[in-house]
């Protein structure tokens, strides 16, 4: 059986800022919640600091301080060496499974090939997002996923409900720009080679 390979590229030119503080802290979490990778215990403690303050500056930036720009910059350079590091750790320890890759929240290289319909992603979860106005919403990873299509709308929904369709490569994704005070209606599919989409159950989340 041919290995999987982790990726350890996490430069601005795969992960834009927030995407890479959203999937670093993911890698935080799920290393630190693996009975596999418990020697990396430390790293991923440090991976979520790390992760904590880039997140720090980012917020700043809309300050448009040179200097904020600088250590938001140093910040990520840190992030990415440690999630690189971390990457080819969880390559060495899984021997190349790919489950176990995947239950450390690390993407895998894949080779495109029919698989069939994927299954309907599972624990859909969403969460007050970084910014007023938005959600972060996050779930279970489905093997053989390349993309995630998130599809959201005003609560309830009905036959006449106007849907909005978003897509992510990572299992979480922020929703920015939605009404306060309203309730959306949130469905997430998996999306492979077969151009057929098994949705989630319909989930409901009030924006704060």
């Amino acid at each position: 059986m041919t290995k999987a390979k982790v990726i350890v590229d996490f430069s601005a030119n795969r992960y834009s800022d927030l995407e890479l503080k959203n999937i670093a802290e993911t890698i935080g979490e799920d290393l630190l919640n693996s009975t596999t990778f418990q020697s990396l215990n430390e790293m991923a403690n440090a991976i979520k600091s790390q992760a904590t303050d880039f997140g720090s500056w980012l917020i700043k930036m809309p300050e448009g301080n040179k200097q904020v720009t600088l250590s938001k910059n140093q910040s990520r350079g840190l992030l990415e060496n440690s999630l690189s590091t971390a990457a080819i750790k969880v390559q060495d320890l899984s021997n190349g499974d790919e489950k176990l890759i995947l239950s450390a929240g690390f993407e895998v290289k894949r080779k495109r090939a029919p698989v069939g319909l994927l299954d309907r992603p599972e624990n859909v979860i969403a969460k007050a997002g970084p910014t007023r106005g938005s959600l972060e919403i996050s779930w279970n990873v489905v093997p053989n996923a390349y993309l995630y299509e998130v599809q959201y709308t005003e609560a309830p929904a009905t036959v006449d409900s106007k849907w909005s369709h978003t897509s992510s490569t990572k299992h979480k994704m922020v929703i920015d720009g939605l009404t306060r005070g309203k309730a959306y209606v949130i469905q997430v599919a998996a999306a492979g080679s077969d151009p057929g989409r098994v949705w989630s159950d319909e989930m409901i989340s009030y924006v704060m």
